[in-house]
């Protein structure tokens, strides 16, 4: 099934009014939606009579998926699909604006929400939101749908710093067309500006449903529908990407050896469907071409084998007059694996330390900083060298890791958000499936304040309890309650604060990393404040000073290093290294200076991205492997609970790296 996620869940996908049909095919298709088949199913009634043999239609062939494995079922990222509708839509309000506004990161589109209507949208407060966008052909009519509260509002469209147009916006929905002269918008990438001239008290220029640069003559104006939907055709309804005419679904993957694309496609009336593929510097191909039966389902395969290792954008496209069409449970699939080799027993607990604001340069090979432990450590673990986090600081990051979520699904991503309730993190799943469960936590944002208690039959906050944070009393405490919960399965959290700022340890960690006293202007302790002041140039940073700095940081990870180097030799003491999944990780690293910032939070740097990711355990994990597969924070919750045979998290975002670590590959884009 499509994973269905949280904000997924809040902004009710909307029917279609814009096309006549379709709003009865998305209402009709839920009522038909039990024939889909699967637990939910229920036939209701008595047994029909059966009919006479010769009455019966003639057996249909087997299907081709029976004989193959899904490496990738498209439907469950369908959100990652770029959408072209007689040119690239942009539908905002849900997952696919992110595409093309990187990930909302300073491109000044504000929140989503949705209106009585069912109309989803995102509030422009600034004078523009920015655009990344590539188009293909030439565009030649820039069409915005908006609102605003703002009297005699108009909104402009600047492409690569040239104005192309503008046209009035009211306050109910309306159709801003900008007609574009030829050339002005050639095929290739683009920055397109979105502005609102007209600013307001409340902060709200206007409200955009969505973007879309035509460059087909004649296309109708696209109606916006779920990605995912039952689509019933002849009578038979189908989990499907819904596809009005004329509608195509980019995806980009990588094709593994063996693949082909499997689907069924369907329509109601005359309508051609296609699959066309281009990989990486080459021109496009065409893989398929068909016209569905009238009010039928046509299974189809796609060879792929000739494109296999190859980066791909395939295509999904359909044409011809308005149509009730779609593509069928679209998926790549494989030849069947061979039996897979034995991973040992589930890990029987489950210890997560995850370092705070700790660089995962610091913990590399060769580093400078002196991590002892975390060293001896890797050397029994396997350490994925290119892991990724998927946020610059805490709050959202960490209710990534506990989720699987990424921080669009989850939206806890301000200094006041709180973890949704109907978001499930890894101290509930341990906990229903018999685990004792306690945190040990020193950052302030991770607290029941923001929803991060759930599911813990211990939980402290250092900070909020005001408590000694260092790492020595935050491992001690830890450790105590293991020895107390060593008799069951359990799942230990561990969040230091070190090295977060404050800056401050004793002389001899500092010492290992500047010689002699430091009289600057600096002082024995580095603040948030004087990050600040570095950052804005109000405090001017000499080599020395910067290097006291590093010195100060780089002592706290040693200082840390080494406390957390004695809790998993106390573990070692009491036998639970042979049988306990330990995973060490952080949140984000930390700036210092390489960009003229310090701190976190700021910006997307690797010094902030770069993840820190050692699993051990010894059944599953080789010691000493280096996995160099691109992974992200979100795969971890998935990838522990897999490892302890605990079910997973319905619903999450991320994948196991359990594949990755016994030789094959995550099923989905790699970045």
């Amino acid at each position: 099934m499509p994973r269905i996620s949280v904000v997924q869940r809040r902004l009710v996908a909307r029917a279609a009014t814009s096309i006549s049909g379709w709003r009865a095919l998305v209402w009709g298709a839920a009522a038909a939606c039990a024939a889909c088949g699967g637990k939910d199913a229920d036939p209701g009634g008595p047994p029909a009579a059966e009919e006479p043999a010769a009455a019966r239609a003639p057996a249909a062939p087997p299907s081709v998926r029976t004989k193959l494995r899904t490496h990738r079922a498209l439907l469950a990222e369908a959100g990652r699909a770029e959408l072209s509708a007689g040119g690239p839509f942009i539908d905002f309000g849900g997952y696919d604006q992110y595409k093309y506004t990187r990930g909302g990161w300073n491109t000044g589109w504000g929140e989503s929400a949705q209106a009585p209507d069912g109309t989803t949208y995102t509030e422009l407060s600034g004078a523009r939101g920015t655009l990344d966008v590539v188009v293909r052909a030439p565009v030649r009519e820039v069409v915005v749908r908006a609102r605003s509260p703002v009297a005699g509002q108009r909104v402009g469209v600047l492409v690569d710093g040239v104005d192309v147009g503008a046209a009035d916006v009211g306050s109910d929905w309306t159709l801003a067309s900008m007609p574009i002269a030829p050339g002005k918008i050639a095929p290739g990438r683009h920055t397109v500006h979105v502005l609102f001239t007209k600013p307001n008290r409340s902060g709200v220029r206007a409200e955009v449903d969505w973007v879309w640069l035509r460059d087909t003559d004649g296309a109708a104006q696209p109606v916006s529908l779920p990605r995912v939907m039952p689509i019933p055709i002849g009578g038979t309804p189908k989990r499907a990407l819904p596809a009005p005419t004329p509608r195509t679904y980019s995806f980009y993957l990588h094709v593994p050896p063996g693949a082909s694309l499997v689907f069924d496609y369907g329509a109601d009336r005359a309508t051609t469907f296609a699959v066309r593929a281009q990989a990486d510097g080459e021109p496009e191909r065409a893989l398929f071409e068909a016209q569905a039966k009238p009010n039928a389902w046509t299974e189809a395969a796609v060879d792929l084998s000739p494109l296999a290792g190859k980066a791909i954008r395939l295509d999904l496209a359909t044409s011809g007059a308005a149509a009730a069409a779609g593509w069928g449970e679209p998926e790549i699939m494989v030849p069947p694996a061979d039996a897979a080799a034995p991973a040992g027993p589930p890990a029987r607990n489950v210890v997560l330390i995850l370092i705070d604001t700790a660089r995962a340069d610091a913990f590399a090979p060769g580093s400078p900083v002196k991590t002892p432990a975390y060293d001896a450590f890797a050397k029994q673990a396997t350490v994925f060298v290119n892991a990724y986090n998927n946020e610059n600081w805490t709050k959202p990051s960490v209710a990534t890791t506990l989720t699987g979520l990424y921080p669009v699904t989850h939206d806890t991503k301000r200094d006041p958000s709180v973890l949704p309730d109907d978001v499930t993190l890894l101290s509930e799943q341990f906990k229903s499936a018999g685990f004792a469960t306690g945190a040990f936590v020193a950052n302030g944002f991770i607290s029941g304040k923001f929803g991060f208690d759930q599911g813990w039959d211990f939980f402290r906050n250092y900070i909020r309890e005001e408590r000694p944070s260092d790492a020595e009393h935050v491992y001690a405490d830890a450790l105590e309650w293991i020895d107390q919960h060593k008799g069951q399965r359990f799942f230990a959290y561990i969040q230091t604060i070190d090295p977060h700022v404050v800056y401050q340890v004793d002389r001899k960690y500092s010492a290992l990393y500047f010689d002699g006293d430091y009289d600057g202007p600096l002082g024995d302790a580095i603040t948030a404040e004087e990050q600040v002041a570095l950052s804005k140039g109000k405090l001017k940073a000499t080599d020395r000073d910067r290097k006291w700095l590093e010195a100060l940081y780089n002592g706290e990870i040693t200082y840390h290093d080494e406390h957390m180097g004695a809790f998993l030799d106390a573990l070692a003491q009491r036998g639970l290294d042979g049988d306990t999944l330990v995973v060490i990780t952080n949140d984000h690293g930390e700036e210092l200076g390489e960009h003229g910032r310090w701190g976190h939070g700021h910006s997307l740097y690797d010094e902030l991205l770069r993840d820190l990711v050692a699993m051990r355990y010894p059944p599953l994990f080789p010691a000493g492997k280096r996995i160099a597969d691109p992974v992200e924070d979100v795969d971890l919750a998935p990838t522990i609970l897999e490892v302890a045979g605990v079910d997973p998290i319905p619903g999450v975002d991320g994948e196991s790296l359990v594949p990755l670590v016994r030789g094959g590959r995550v099923a989905r884009p790699l970045y």
